[in-house]
C-alpha cells in the first residue's frame, strides 16, 4: 500500500490561489493511500471539481544547479594569481568544466588574449566547454574560480505563446491529465501549472501585469481529462492567468503578498 504523502508547498499555495479566485473551499484530496489520486477537490455549493498541480522544471538545468552547489559554485586552482569568474551556460556539464577549465585559465594567464570584451574573455575552447566568458578579478581570493550561471533571457512572445506552452507541458507531464481523467463524478478537471525560472521567458513575461506585452489569445490544446487551466508565476511581480472554456484566457486578481505592501 502506498505511504501517506506530505503536501508540497506549491500544492498548498495552488489550493489557496484557486480558492481565493473562485471564492469556494479547495481542500486537499491526495493522502497517499491510493495510487494516482488528484491533489485537491474544489467544493462548489452544488458539485465538486478535481485539481492537479504540476511545476514546469528544466531537469537538465536543475541537475546543473545541483552540481554547482556540490562544488560550492567554485573551483580552486592554486596556480592562478588572481581569482576568476566564469559564466556557465545552460548546456555546460559541471564535471567536465571542473576537469578542463583550470588548464584553460592557466594558459590564458600565461598568454592573455589580445582582446577582451566588456563581458570578459571568449574563446573557442571556452565555448566548447560551455563557458560563455571568463575574466580575472583582483579583489577576491587568488586561485579561486567562481562559476556563475548564465542569466536567462528571451522575448515577450506572442498571443500564441502561453497556449502553446500549456499544450507542451501537459504532453510532457501526461500523468496530470491521466489523474484528472480517472477521478470520477466531476464535470470540471483543473490543471494548475507553475511556471518556474526555467520556463519559457515569453510565458514569464506575460504573467506580469501590464499592457506592454502580448496577452494570451490562443487556447491550449487540452488532452482528455483537462477542462480548465491555471498558470502561475513564482516571481513576486508575476500573477496568475487562467483559461476556462466559457471565457478563454483571463488574468485573475491574485497577486503575491509582497506586491500588495
Amino acid at each position: 500500500m502506498p505511504e501517506e504523502s506530505t503536501e508540497r508547498e506549491n500544492e498548498r499555495l495552488a489550493r489557496e490561489i484557486v480558492s481565493t479566485v473562485i471564492g469556494v473551499p479547495v481542500r486537499r484530496f491526495e493522502d497517499g493511500t491510493v495510487n494516482s489520486q488528484v491533489d485537491a477537490l474544489i467544493h462548489y455549493p452544488d458539485r465538486e471539481a478535481a485539481l492537479e498541480v504540476v511545476a514546469d522544471h528544466d531537469e537538465e538545468f536543475n541537475g546543473q544547479q545541483d552540481a554547482l552547489h556540490r562544488e560550492r559554485d567554485r573551483i580552486d586552482v592554486p596556480e592562478l594569481r588572481e581569482s576568476w569568474t566564469a559564466l556557465v551556460s545552460r548546456t555546460a556539464k559541471i564535471k567536465r568544466v571542473k576537469e578542463a577549465l583550470p588548464a584553460l585559465l592557466i594558459a590564458m594567464q600565461a598568454n592573455p588574449p589580445p582582446r577582451r570584451s566588456r563581458s570578459g574573455y571568449r574563446s573557442f575552447d571556452l565555448g566548447r566547454l560551455g563557458i560563455t566568458s571568463a575574466w580575472p578579478m583582483t579583489s577576491s581570493v587568488p586561485g579561486r574560480v567562481y562559476l556563475i550561471p548564465e542569466r536567462w533571457g528571451g522575448f515577450a512572445g506572442t498571443e500564441h505563446t502561453v497556449g502553446e506552452w500549456v499544450t507542451t507541458v501537459l504532453v510532457q507531464h501526461s500523468d496530470v491529465p491521466a489523474k484528472l481523467a480517472a477521478h470520477p463524478d466531476v464535470g470540471e478537471r483543473h490543471a494548475f501549472i507553475w511556471a518556474t525560472p526555467t520556463s519559457d521567458m515569453g510565458v514569464q513575461i506575460q504573467l506580469e501585469p501590464g499592457d506592454d506585452h502580448p496577452f494570451p489569445v490562443t487556447p491550449p490544446t487540452l488532452p482528455k481529462g483537462v477542462t480548465h487551466v491555471w498558470v502561475a508565476g513564482q516571481m513576486w511581480r508575476q500573477g496568475v492567468l487562467a483559461w476556462f472554456p466559457d471565457r478563454g484566457w483571463w488574468r485573475t486578481p491574485w497577486t503575491w503578498p509582497s506586491e500588495q505592501v
